[in-house]
């Protein structure tokens, strides 16, 4: 009977697993038998059903393909199921049009192009072997056709079209795909050196957060209007040919414009190197520069292409406190040197330029923090909701997740016993390597973090040539970056967070202290997971023999009850006591009872289902529930486990012990029509066989 139904739930979940198979090969016998020929002038029932049956299948298959979309998970078998079932109508809306000779047969090539150009290369592979094999079954069987050039002809497009877009559109999509990566990283390095520049915030990682990269482009925007109103207000105001503001960067090398407004065609593009000319020695010295008359062609401007026609400059330092970080600069064409009083307005002008940046910068941070805290709050408030070992793990990798990008994240967790960490969450690149991995308490980043109770390494750079983060077999491969935050419960580390990013500088200090307090609430969220775990335990299971314990036992009893009432299943519970064990007791000392116990709750466990149920339910009695069994089935398995503890021996002091046990056995609905009924006559079958002798089963 179980392997019955172990068989039924296999066929089951294989027919959910390939439903759109099924339908594909369903609708392609039917194309075969010609169904759908001459459907349109006739029409027939069987047609339409079969396309009800597509259309369902087709719909099932695409809502799965779409959720793991957007889950950023790949679906091969589902795209191929899908490729087969859009063959499969293609080819009965051929045969509605007249077969393969009709003028609906184009759509079988417009088909193979599509899927090969846009489906993985297997997909596309696999759908071009199909077309070619399913259409010379139509041809030579469905339509008799016997001339094989005409079968070669279509063979040869068939796959002609499906590698000319293998190749050439799917590589036209790629460059695409290339050309707009590269924007995207163009962009996305621009608003990093811009944020260096005006030191909004430091530069965020491949992959920030998109709310990060919001405020960024808003902090930014924000900067450049209030910096180009105040130079176009100079420009304007002084009557300027160019005003330009640069700003030395992190080395201090060079120049870069941040904002301009000029009536030349001629300015650069930079950065420029910080040299010997006018704007040089206003941004390395910090020295005023007025100079006037300047001969036409003086190339001391370095924002400027080659000699100038500028008769008059102005260059003023951008101070931050006692620190140069770039120069404003005025020039005109004509020869009217800058007064005093113009010069005085430009300082003016270059203190509000950095009152702008550093009213920026407080906002930036501000709303940063204000992140932060959110974050923060977030993930006490799930870590705190969490109450299971895997739901703590999952709201630490979410809360993970929203405080830095990575490639590479794993939880792992520390057992002082064995000396053994073992990788509990991990997801990014290589992960399923390290999917349940263990290794021993040894010299790797990991233990060491752990160990010390304090994060590693220092400067957060990975060298997997030198750095080992698990194990030297088995270590992390193309990441520059790394971190491991200990989760430290009670001054004591019990597992660490391993993050690893292919950009090098990707964990850095406005970073760690973030994650380091996430690790905190993990690992308390852990202890606590673990303490509850224990009361669960010692609620429902029988401390001498792991099994559940009475209370556990009836609330199941009554659940599985009601499950088999409402679908009509038989359910069976044995009954089992050890005979004369008061003697046993009496005679080797209750130590040697309790081992008899312990062995026969083995035993119970051992020769069960999984989907059966032990429990000691006082004494030395024992009960097992077996769901979906009959009373045939459940005296096999009664007679197995009597004959299992007869078999044992045990040593003692006194000499060999040996233990035989009386089993009664009930089934509903043949032998109750309720729990309490069912327990009652399970027992009663137990005494039954004690009455007529001992060490048998009843029924």
């Amino acid at each position: 009977m179980a392997t019955l139904v172990h068989a039924a739930l296999a066929v089951r979940k294989t027919t959910r697993s390939y439903y759109g198979v099924a339908a594909a090969i369903v609708v392609a016998g039917a194309c075969v038998a010609g169904v759908f020929e001459g459907a349109i002038e006739d029409p027939r029932p069987w047609p339409i059903a079969l396309g009800m049956t597509w259309l369902a299948a087709f719909a099932t298959r695409a809502t799965v393909r779409f959720r793991d979309q957007e889950r950023g998970r790949t679906n091969l078998r589902a795209d191929i199921e899908l490729s087969l079932l859009l063959l499969a109508a293609v080819h009965a809306v051929v045969q509605l049009g007249g077969g393969i000779t009709g003028e609906f047969y184009p759509l079988v090539y417009v088909l193979v192009a599509c899927v090969a150009a846009f489906a993985d290369k297997a997909v596309g592979t696999a759908l071009v072997l199909a077309a070619v094999l399913f259409e010379a079954v139509l041809f030579f069987g469905t339509e008799h056709r016997t001339d094989p050039k005409a079968f070669a002809f279509h063979t040869v497009f068939v796959v002609f079209f499906g590698i000319l877009n293998l190749l050439f559109t799917r590589a036209e999509i790629a460059r695409v795909r290339e050309h707009s990566r590269r924007e995207r990283d163009a962009e996305r390095r621009r608003v990093e050196e811009e944020s260096r520049i005006f030191r909004l915030v430091s530069a965020p990682t491949a992959g920030a957060q998109k709310d990060d990269e919001r405020l960024l482009r808003s902090s930014l925007a924000e900067v450049h209007n209030a910096l180009y109103h105040t130079l176009e207000l100079l420009k304007r105001s002084l009557e300027l040919n160019t005003c330009v503001l640069l700003f030395l960067d992190e080395s201090r090398s060079s120049l870069s414009i941040v904002e301009l407004v000029t009536s030349s065609d001629e300015v650069g593009r930079g950065p420029f190197v910080v040299g010997a000319g006018a704007v040089g020695a206003v941004a390395s010295r910090g020295t005023v520069m007025n100079l006037e008359h300047i001969k036409p062609g003086y190339r001391g401007l370095c924002y400027y292409d080659g000699p100038t026609t500028v008769r008059a400059f102005l260059g003023v330092p951008v101070m931050e406190g006692a620190n140069i970080v770039g120069a404003l600069c005025a020039d005109r064409t004509d020869d009217r040197p800058f007064t005093p009083r113009e010069e005085e307005l430009v300082k003016l002008a270059a203190k509000q330029i950095v009152r702008i940046t550093e009213n920026e910068r407080i906002f930036v941070q501000l709303e940063q923090s204000k992140h932060e805290q959110h974050t923060l709050y977030q993930a006490s408030q799930a870590l705190g909701a969490a109450l299971t070992e895997d739901q703590v793990l999952d709201a630490g990798m979410d809360a993970i997740r929203d405080v830095t990008a990575f490639d590479f994240a794993a939880i792992t967790l520390y057992d002082a016993k064995k000396r053994q960490h073992a990788v509990r969450r991990v997801e990014g690149d290589g992960a399923n390597a390290f999917s349940n991995f263990t290794f021993s308490d040894n010299n790797s980043l990991t233990a060491m973090a752990v160990k010390n109770a304090h994060y590693l390494p220092y400067r957060g750079e990975f060298d997997p040539r030198q750095q080992v983060v698990f194990t030297k077999r088995s270590n992390l491969t193309g990441m520059q970056s790394l971190l491991i935050v200990p989760l430290v419960v009670r001054e004591a580390a019990m597992g660490a967070i391993v993050l690893a990013a292919r950009k090098p500088a990707a964990f850095g200090a406005t970073v760690r202290p973030t994650l380091q307090v996430i690790a905190n609430h993990l690992g308390v969220s852990l202890a606590n997971a673990a303490a509850v775990r224990r009361l669960e335990e010692m609620a429902t299971t029988d401390g001498l023999t792991g099994c559940l314990n009475k209370r556990a036992f009836l609330e199941e009893l009554d659940a599985k009850m009601r499950s088999a009432e409402r679908f009509g299943r038989t359910l069976s519970l044995i009954v089992t006591d050890i005979d004369h064990f008061k003697s046993v007791n009496d005679t080797y000392g209750h130590a040697t009872g309790d081992v008899v116990i312990r062995e026969l709750g083995q035993i119970l466990k051992r020769v069960k289902r999984e989907t059966d149920i032990v429990a000691r339910f006082g004494g030395e009695e024992f009960c097992v529930l077996c769901e979906e069994t009959d009373t045939e089935g459940a005296v096999l398995l009664a007679e197995r486990i009597r004959e299992e503890l007869g078999k044992m021996a045990f040593t003692t002091e006194m000499g060999t012990l040996t233990v035989t046990c009386s089993l009664g056995v009930a089934t509903y609905p043949e032998s109750a029509s309720s729990s309490a009924e069912l327990f009652e006559s399970a027992d009663k079958a137990l005494y039954a066989a004690k009455n007529s002798g001992r060490n048998r089963v009843c029924a």
